[in-house]
């Protein structure tokens, strides 16, 4: 049985030209990893957070519900009815407010982590969707375009109603220079 996993998702960029909201890209320029234990700390019914213990030594919410990758593992905490307690160490790879998809390399990284570690075996579009739930933190809103490339790597095209995700291997050669300007938005 495993008690510990980590993982590492990438940084992302989405609403390229027209597709706002649709269409994503994984970049590997930076990574978030996070460690995730389970714990002895169950959850009860009264107190949803009760159980969920983040660590980081980055400049990110550590209280889980104002934390992306806090708001998905309770999410799939009393989704999948998981009463384990969870410890997640997060280190941040993905520079936060330069738009290049820091909430959802940490959600997706949160959703896979989560995932693995409770053997649960969910599909990439019940991923995506449990990923976007972090989302909440950082934009108020569910968005996959982000999260959707972070967990499937290369270029996705998201379609909400009805869900679905398409995902196309952009080619070996591609080369992407990405600007980063000095300011945060």
């Amino acid at each position: 049985m495993i008690t510990s996993i980590k993982v590492r998702a990438p940084s992302s960029t989405a609403n390229l030209g027209p597709g706002f909201d649709v269409f994503g890209l994984a970049l590997d320029a930076f990574y978030d990893e996070i460690i995730f234990t389970k714990t002895s700390k169950s959850t009860t019914t009264n107190k949803p957070w009760h159980g969920i213990r983040i660590l980081t030594t980055d400049d990110v919410p550590k209280e889980p519900q104002q934390n992306t990758a806090g708001l998905v593992i309770k999410a799939m905490k009393q989704k999948f009815k998981i009463k384990s307690g969870i410890e997640i160490k997060i280190k941040k790879g993905v520079p936060a407010g330069f738009g290049m998809g820091s909430s959802a390399a940490s959600a997706a990284a949160a959703a896979l982590g989560f995932n693995r570690l409770f053997n649960l075996k969910l599909d990439n579009k019940t991923l995506i969707k449990c990923a976007g739930i972090g989302e909440k933190a950082s934009a108020g809103t569910i968005h996959y375009d982000n999260v959707a490339a972070s967990l499937l790597g290369g270029f996705v095209v998201v379609k909400t109603k009805p869900f679905d995700v398409i995902r196309l291997e952009p080619p070996k050669d591609l080369v992407l220079c990405v600007a980063i300007p000095k300011i945060r938005v």
